[in-house]
């Protein structure tokens, strides 16, 4: 077999890439890569380190110089199995299906979010070549059946994303202060990093627990008015927007419970690696993270999104009580080990690609 992923871009910040890099690692020389942009271009060696080929299509908007640079590369490799993912990348899985038929097309849904008007439309066509769709979650799966029916009408399958415990370098980070909550999050209003704002101001102003801080690991559009709240509640000695972080590895060392607020997550590459990094968990119970933890909490805490008090509540139960702390830390470890590592991802893939070929 021989598999072209198309990405947006190198972005290993993102879970997304991140995970093709682990599935090119384990093909090789029997994978390829195609960015629609060349953004990131820092993280492109990480690509071709593992051995599979590496293209970049910097044509902007013109799918038709992206269409016959695809061409050129599927017959080339003698490519058998396109997978892709996010708007722009299925109108080019789906251009590709029109020319080269015989491809096996895979459209990976990695979120939640239902496009907007007549793109939905649109995306609804290119969804008619699909040979199979991966959800990477039952959550994400019920809103694609919703948003789209017809992907009832087709093979769906769900692979969870796999991860590994994280390295710990010696990479200079923050001085982290205990006690340490940790959010790795991009700063966008549905990443919810908002309510845990709210809850701090309950947590040091309110019960005066002056020894709690919060760390954010990642940036975006919500940082400006994440940043006035903070100054809003005289919280800037207590919460640090860290931007992004090369050394999360360390930073989940370091932390003593991770936080995970947002509501319409996917999957939650961040929340597997602190579970497997043995953190208590706390996280809001909507979205995949009743999946990733369980909705009896034996491996996290599961709170109501916009419940500021909750949270803060939870938080400091787990403050107070370490043991209990320290055996959801454990059942999360266990947990993230035995369904979400990356032998178990990348076996999964190797499955489905092999399913696929032996249609006719």
């Amino acid at each position: 077999m021989k598999i072209l992923y198309i990405m947006p871009s190198f972005n290993i910040y993102g879970g997304t890439p991140k995970k093709t890099l682990d599935l090119m690692k384990a093909f090789k020389e029997d994978s390829a890569i195609y960015s629609y942009s060349n953004d990131y271009l820092e993280f492109k060696a990480l690509f071709e380190s593992t051995g599979g080929k590496v293209y970049v299509g910097d044509f902007g908007r013109n799918f038709f110089l992206h269409l016959k640079f695809l061409l050129k590369i599927v017959d080339e490799q003698k490519i058998n199995i396109v997978q892709t993912q996010f708007s722009a990348g299925e109108a080019l899985g789906y251009l590709i299906k029109l020319f080269r038929p015989k491809i096996k097309l895979i459209i990976a849904f990695v979120g939640s979010l239902e496009p907007a008007g007549i793109k939905k439309n649109i995306v609804n066509h290119f969804y008619k070549k699909a040979d199979v769709f991966v959800s990477i979650s039952d959550y994400v799966k019920r809103e694609k059946l919703k948003q789209f029916p017809i992907v009832d009408k087709k093979e769906s399958v769900i692979i969870f994303n796999g991860t590994q415990k994280r390295e710990i370098t010696e990479d200079v980070i923050p001085k982290i202060n205990h006690t340490a909550l940790l959010s790795v999050s991009g700063l966008v209003y549905y990443k919810n990093i908002d309510i845990l704002v709210e809850a701090m101001n309950h947590i040091v102003n309110k019960l005066e627990k002056k020894e709690v801080y919060l760390y954010v690991a990642g940036d975006g559009p919500e940082r400006e008015n994440l940043e006035e709240k903070i100054k809003k509640y005289s919280l800037e000695n207590h919460i640090y927007l860290l931007g992004y972080q090369k050394n999360i590895g360390k930073l989940l060392d370091k932390c003593d419970i991770y936080v995970h607020p947002c509501y319409i997550e996917g999957f939650g590459i961040a929340v597997a690696e602190a579970m497997i990094a043995s953190k208590p968990i706390i996280a809001s119970n909507e979205g995949a993270m009743p999946e990733l933890l369980t909705k009896d909490e034996k491996a996290g805490i599961l709170v109501d999104k916009f419940d500021s008090k909750a949270w803060a509540n939870a938080i400091i139960k787990l403050i107070e009580d370490k043991d209990y702390a320290s055996k959801l830390g454990e059942s999360a470890r266990l947990r993230a080990e035995n369904e979400f590592s990356v032998e178990k991802y990348v076996a999964n893939y190797k499955s489905l690609y092999k399913s696929q070929l032996e249609k006719k």
